[in-house]
């Protein structure tokens, strides 16, 4: 057992109250012992708010049909669990936080607006060394949180830390070590060990991961409080995607980025935007989040991020509903945020 760091585990939900009750039944089977959860619901228009009261207070039973990872979910914990409901910030004043803290953030705020609110009501609490930051798609394993807050002791000034993350429903095979490295010329991000077999993996490859390492995956990042309080918070106008490769180069040369083999965490992946393949939603914000950190962190890069982009481009001719996303982000971002 590590030693006993408060964590606050912060999940963002948006119309996935399934998910999410999924995830929550395995975080309270954590073995770690000193946690709490923050829900923020990102103005969840299909009932989640109600449906994730009804299961704490023990009147709705929710099993997963079919998973393949039952056994991290089910049966259910015993209820009630201790819950509060909060709205925007202005009604937080002197609310502490239970074991499980619903927070209504009034508003679709994105992955790091979302995740912003959860932080900042942690942060008020005063007693918190790390904040988890976990999709709702997600589900953790027993001990995902001890490897997590291990690793994160072991540094003399924790940055983030990942995990290792799995594919829900092909639960052999890697989606990431961690997170990924990352190519400024190309513009593009390899999450490391993508597609692997864990057990044709070598024990040396996973130590050498930290060195590869560029960003650590949004669906499981351990962050300490005094990275929070040195580097900021994550930047919200990426709205989806890039904001964890801003986070790590705003904190490159103050903060390490680490990463626990030993913490797994089974991912579905792109349930938070009801994401299937190419979708146009995840084509404009890829884009358009691309081009905001290169203007925003690395504008001597900027040539290299347009002409990837316009190769993309080239390449995505064929589908027409795909160049036109591609275009209307990048004429989004240069010409509208000129004007703003």
């Amino acid at each position: 057992m590590v030693r006993a760091s408060r964590v606050y585990i912060v999940l963002v939900n948006w119309n996935g109250w399934h998910d999410s009750i999924e995830c929550l039944e395995s975080l309270l089977r954590l073995g770690y012992p000193d946690y709490r959860i923050i829900v923020c619901d990102n103005d969840s228009s299909d009932g989640s708010v109600e449906r994730i009261l009804q299961w704490a207070e023990g009147s709705l039973s929710h099993t997963p049909a079919g998973t393949p990872l039952a056994r991290f979910s089910t049966p259910a914990c015993p209820k009630p669990v201790e819950c509060r409901v909060a709205g925007p910030e202005e009604s937080w004043p002197d609310l502490p936080c239970a074991t499980l803290t619903v927070l209504r953030t009034g508003a679709n705020l994105g992955f790091a607006g979302g995740n912003n609110v959860g932080i900042r009501f942690a942060r008020r609490q005063g007693d918190g060394a790390f904040f988890w930051l976990l999709n709702n798609d997600t589900v953790a394993a027993p001990d995902a949180l001890d490897h997590l807050v291990a690793r994160a002791l072991a540094e003399d000034n924790p940055g983030i830390v990942g995990s290792t993350l799995f594919y829900y429903h092909r639960p052999d095979t890697v989606q990431a070590l961690g997170g990924a490295c990352f190519s400024k010329y190309r513009g593009r991000s390899r999450l490391i060990g993508l597609g692997r077999q864990w057990d044709e993996i070598p024990g040396e490859t996973l130590r050498r991961v930290e060195q590869s390492l560029h960003w650590v995956s949004g669906a499981s990042m351990l962050v300490s409080a005094p990275f929070c309080a040195t580097i900021g918070l994550m930047e919200e106008r990426y709205f989806l995607y890039f904001e964890e490769l801003d986070w790590s180069i705003r904190a490159k040369g103050r903060f390490g980025l680490g990463y626990a083999s030993g913490s797994v965490v089974y991912h579905k992946q792109g349930s938070a935007t009801n994401e299937v393949g190419r979708s146009a939603t995840s084509i404009y914000y890829k884009v358009r989040s691309r081009l905001k950190l290169y203007r925003k962190l690395l504008p001597a890069y900027l040539p290299f991020c347009l002409a990837a982009t316009a190769l993309e481009a080239l390449v995505a001719r064929k589908d027409r509903r795909g160049l036109r996303t591609m275009w209307r982000a990048m004429a989004d971002e240069f010409c509208r945020e000129e004007k703003s």
